[in-house]
């Protein structure tokens, strides 16, 4: 293929494509050659009159939109009205309660009565009791006869209160049935189809309840740095009180916009949320009976999260367990011990808690030496290292106050006992008592300080008994 013979078909295909363009264009067949163009002319008129519809079509919608919210309105009094006759219902069924037993306990009072007056006329034969007894007996049926009266008129009010309920049932049901024809005229008022409509707004509340989970998350971490101290070597009082709240209401939070958001999307998608709550209500009542342990472990959560016991970042003993707190809530307290293992507890099986890093720390010390020592040589040499450990650059300020020495505690079998003390920060008495004990070994060996160790002594005793043994074991090392 030549170049010119290329070039002439690129040139017939760009001729085409104008035509194809410039016809719609330009040219229609409904176009005449007097310059009027009818196409135009007929996209207005159609234009015009499908605008005109649309407004007779909203001018409708906003007609039942009015009409809808009147209806609602009227729902709501006969909604208001069924809750008034349910309220009166139950008023009446107190009131003649309380009657029938009025009623019952006067006719036990004068039955009581009426047998103490037949034991009189029975011994006296006196008329006049006799007919006391009558009137009182007379009086006794006239009460039951009005208790029994009365307990019909019970069941009659309980029939209606019932009745009164179904009805409050009804409307409610209606009520919700309008507001949904409501939220459907509107959706078709805006022009948008109602399952559109309705994933909008599902998720404008989906991301309302993300904004503000993120704005917990955010404002618990802000109040979390203002109390943080830099370059603390541990952690405040209240910078831990903020941690271990921030924890709870960050649970507890989320909790709740998980809820709201969960409402709001079944009230969307016309889900009555009235009978789930009433449900739940009733499934909550019937928990009760059997989540007592549950009940138990929220209300000692209270009480410790209240009274501070012990806070996250906290080393803690609970019953056999120990370990640092990782986290705490209403239900359970969270453990981590040194072996990485987590342990978690319900807060209701917590009943004594020890807990190591409050407030301060003490690293407390039991040191034996050999009784051939002198120990106010070693109580002075121990007070030394003390004093080199607190002008520490590093350990000085981990801790608080000079050695507190105890003196000797104890006489044991291979070693007179010493015990003193050293005051620390929380959570770095540890620390302190294992460098303390590095150096303090290092220095006994230094001015040759007897660490003892048990030994065992064998007694050969004596006599004829030892001649023997001293040959028999002579024997053995011979053979």
């Amino acid at each position: 293929m030549t170049r010119r013979t290329a070039y002439s078909k690129i040139t017939l295909i760009c001729l085409l494509l104008s035509v194809i363009l410039f016809v719609p264009r330009g040219y229609s067949a409904d176009n005449d050659f007097s310059g009027k163009d009818y196409t135009t002319e007929t996209s207005k008129k159609a234009a015009e009159q499908a605008a005109a519809k649309k407004r007779e079509e909203l001018k409708k919608l906003e007609e039942e939109e009015k009409k809808t919210e009147e209806k609602i309105k009227e729902e709501a009094q006969d909604v208001q009205e069924a809750q008034k006759a349910v309220e009166e219902a139950e008023s009446e069924q107190e009131t003649l309660a309380k009657e029938i037993k009025l009623k019952e306990e006067e006719a036990k009072v004068a039955q009581k009565e009426l047998e103490v007056l037949k034991k009189e006329a029975e011994t006296t034969k006196d008329r006049d009791r006799i007919k006391e007894a009558e009137k009182l007996e007379e009086a006794i049926k006239k009460l039951q006869a009005e208790a029994a009266a009365q307990k019909k008129r019970l069941s009659l009010a309980e029939e209606k209160e019932a009745l009164a309920e179904k009805r409050l049932a009804k409307e409610q049901l209606e009520i919700e049935q309008v507001r949904a024809e409501l939220e459907e005229l509107r959706t078709q008022k805006a022009g948008l189809s109602p399952l559109l409509s309705k994933l909008i707004r599902s998720g404008t509340v989906i991301l309302v309840g993300l904004v503000l989970f993120i704005l917990l998350r955010m404002g618990i971490r802000t109040l979390e740095k203002v109390v943080k101290k830099e370059g603390a070597i541990r952690e405040s009082e209240i910078e831990l009180r903020v941690k271990t709240l921030g924890r709870l209401f960050n649970w507890l939070g989320g909790i709740l916009i998980v809820l709201s958001v969960s409402y709001q999307l079944l009230s969307i998608y016309g889900v009555n949320v009235g009978p789930l709550i009433a449900g739940a209500g009733i499934v909550g009542i019937a928990f009760g009976f059997g989540g007592q342990y549950l009940i138990r472990d929220l209300i000692n959560g209270i009480f410790i999260l209240v009274e501070g016991q012990f806070r996250i970042n906290d080393v803690v003993k609970i019953e056999n367990y120990g370990g640092l707190v990782e986290d705490i809530n209403l239900r359970i307290t969270t453990l981590r011990d040194l072996a990485g293992r987590v342990i978690i507890i319900p807060n209701g099986e917590i009943k004594t808690v020890v807990n190591f890093t409050k407030g301060y720390a003490q690293a407390l010390f039991d040191i034996g030496v050999a009784y051939k020592e002198n120990v106010d040589r070693v109580m002075e040499v121990i007070k030394q290292v003390g004093a080199q450990m607190r002008e520490d650059e590093y350990f000085g300020r981990l801790i608080l106050d000079d050695l507190e020495m105890f003196g000797v505690d104890e006489f044991a079998d291979s070693a007179v006992i010493i015990k003193f003390r050293i005051k620390t920060r929380p959570i770095k008495q540890w620390e302190v008592s294992r460098e303390f004990k590095r150096r303090l070994k290092n220095r006994f060996d230094e001015l040759d300080i007897e660490i003892p160790f048990p030994h065992t002594t064998f007694y050969w005793g004596s006599g004829d008994d030892n001649k023997w043994f001293k040959q028999t074991m002579g024997t053995l090392a011979n053979k």
